[in-house]
């Protein structure tokens, strides 16, 4: 198969996204096919086998790591089937090329944009979300197929927009505990470490963790925040009003290559995030065998087993997240549950998903006129 990916978020940015597009493209040209990817100035032709077009864009001002794709004088191969990642001009652009080529086009519904909408404005955010709702039901009713990382998407797209699903999770690499990741990283002294790494932005509820942090964080012990993202300065303003010192270290952007140590090093990793429509961060730690706290909403439920591989507690309640902690305990079996958890969200088992439903798609459309609009 020639397969489009058509998206506004690729490297070097990391993200969910990302690392969809990467670890499921990679597995298809393994395969044998042929994975084309259609993004804004990524800088490079080429990656792991995947061919990379680049389109025009510019910076998105809110958030600067995103660009706004403009495709423009876009050369495009004949393709087999189109899958986008997101609804915006790529995502347009892609049902523009499908309904050219008369191919299939599927997409992947990675994130509930109504609970973005304060990056546009912080004003009349009711009327945005509501915009942005009904939006998405237009644009994504117009697809072959439709994708979602985790069940609670699919329900949440069920109720919200009457959208029928497909649950493929983004999968993650083969990751695995690192040996004396403490001392590799200078944290042996520390009796306890806990670990938050991700992007540092609004939707990622950070500042209940900071505030969690006198009720949980003792001596000899220390919080690491890893990341980088338009909410750090806000962050690190808060961690000084309250006074937390040497109990919390900002990090910054932490390398690939390094975040499985990290992982390792964690002796529970902490995520406040309401936003989750898989959790990618989240199963990386558990595949490193770390316990996670977590808020009991989104996907969440759909990773964490309470006493098996962490616990849940009630969302922006810092006080039960340091609760949590405190009155519970953590035994060495959890990081084996941890594992075992993380392992059923495997690189091959989502791609296999993945091929059937082009497969289907391809086919389905061979015996059908091609109508989109």
């Amino acid at each position: 198969m020639k397969i489009g990916y058509f998206t506004e978020t690729y490297l070097p940015q990391t993200n969910g996204v990302v690392e969809s597009i990467n670890n499921l493209g990679q597995e298809l040209v393994k395969r044998g096919h042929e994975v084309h990817i259609f993004a804004p100035n990524p800088g490079i032709k080429e990656y792991k086998g995947m061919k990379i077009h680049p389109v025009p864009g510019i910076n998105f001002k809110p958030y600067p790591d995103y660009k706004i794709a403009i495709p423009i004088k876009v050369k495009v191969p004949e393709l087999d089937i189109v899958h986008t990642h997101g609804p915006f001009s790529m995502g347009v652009y892609g049902l523009y090329i499908a309904k050219k080529q008369r191919i299939p086009a599927v997409s992947t519904y990675h994130t509930l944009l109504s609970e973005y909408v304060d990056y546009v404005s912080r004003h009349w955010q009711k009327v945005t979300k509501k915009i942005a709702e009904e939006y998405c039901e237009y644009h994504y009713r117009r697809y072959d197929s439709l994708i979602t990382p985790s069940s609670y998407m699919k329900q949440s797209l069920s109720k919200k927009l009457q959208l029928k699903t497909t649950v493929i999770p983004t999968p993650i690499k083969n990751l695995k505990p690192v040996a004396n990741a403490k001392k590799k990283l200078g944290l042996q002294k520390y009796k306890r470490v806990y670990l938050h790494l991700g992007r540092i932005s609004p939707e990622k509820s950070i500042d209940v963790i900071l505030k969690a942090v006198p009720l949980f964080v003792e001596e000899n012990e220390i919080l690491l925040i890893a990341g980088k993202g338009p909410e750090l300065p806000k962050l690190k303003k808060l961690a000084k009003e309250l006074k937390l010192g040497k109990k919390v270290k900002f990090l910054g952007y932490v390398p690939e290559e390094l975040k499985t140590t990290y992982y390792s090093a964690a002796d529970l990793f902490i995520t406040a995030s309401k936003s989750e429509t898989e959790g990618l961060v989240v199963i990386e730690a558990q595949a490193c065998g770390t316990p996670v706290i977590a808020p009991e909403a989104t996907a969440m439920p759909e990773l964490i087993t309470e006493g098996k591989n962490g616990y849940l507690f009630t969302p922006d309640n810092y006080k039960e997240l340091a609760r949590a902690i405190n009155f519970h305990k953590f035994p060495k079996t959890m990081k084996k549950e941890a594992v075992k958890k993380a392992r059923q969200y495997s690189i091959k088992k989502s791609a296999d998903k993945l091929e059937k439903l082009y497969e289907k798609a391809i086919k389905q459309k061979k015996k059908k006129k091609f109508y989109f609009f």
